[in-house]
């Protein structure tokens, strides 16, 4: 039995290198394959050998699962993170009901500005007068009041794929037109 602990020190130190992977200590801190190690050391037949093999190729495989898994809630989270992050920061500047757009309250008035009253750019009025009422109102409801598509399909009393066309023909239409103006 001394040559037998013999054997398996000798066997430990010629591949200290191998054994502190990480993979091959969580391997070897189980009782039964360390077991399973050191009688295919001791007795290195062909079915010591292949039972040792097929025993870390489950743990590796069970090491890889827990791995995948691990990430993917890591990942998972963090994603999570940045769009509860990203929708919160969304809706900062959302004005509160008795306050105007400086934060000053005014007799219970509120001041409503519309796309037409915001827009600087002499080119970028000249086309929004060119759309329809109802595009416009579109795009002040979206760009301004910062309303959902399905909260301007009910207000409207429409359907939200109507919304959704009219806001990308208007915003196309837009977009001709300053190519044209600049052209």
């Amino acid at each position: 039995m001394n040559n037998g602990n013999h054997k398996i020190e000798e066997f430990f130190c010629r591949n200290m290198e191998q054994i502190k992977n990480p993979i091959i200590k969580s391997f070897l801190a189980n009782a039964k394959n360390l077991y399973l190690v050191e009688k295919a050391i001791l007795y290195p037949t062909d079915c010591n050998m292949k039972m040792v093999d097929e025993t870390f190729q489950s743990h590796y495989i069970k090491v890889q699962k827990i791995k995948y898994v691990s990430n993917l809630i890591y990942f998972y989270s963090l994603d999570f993170d940045k769009k509860r992050r990203r929708l919160h920061d969304r809706f900062l500047l959302i004005v509160d009901d008795g306050l105007t757009r400086t934060g000053i309250a005014r007799n219970d008035e509120r001041i409503e500005e519309g796309l037409l009253d915001t827009v600087e750019d002499e080119q970028l009025f000249q086309s929004l007068q060119n759309l329809t009422d109802k595009q416009l109102q579109i795009l002040e409801m979206i760009y301004v009041k910062d309303c959902s598509i399905k909260t301007i399909a009910e207000t409207l009393q429409t359907t939200p794929q109507n919304i959704s066309n009219l806001h990308r023909k208007a915003l196309k239409k837009l977009h001709q037109m300053l190519k044209k103006e600049e052209d």
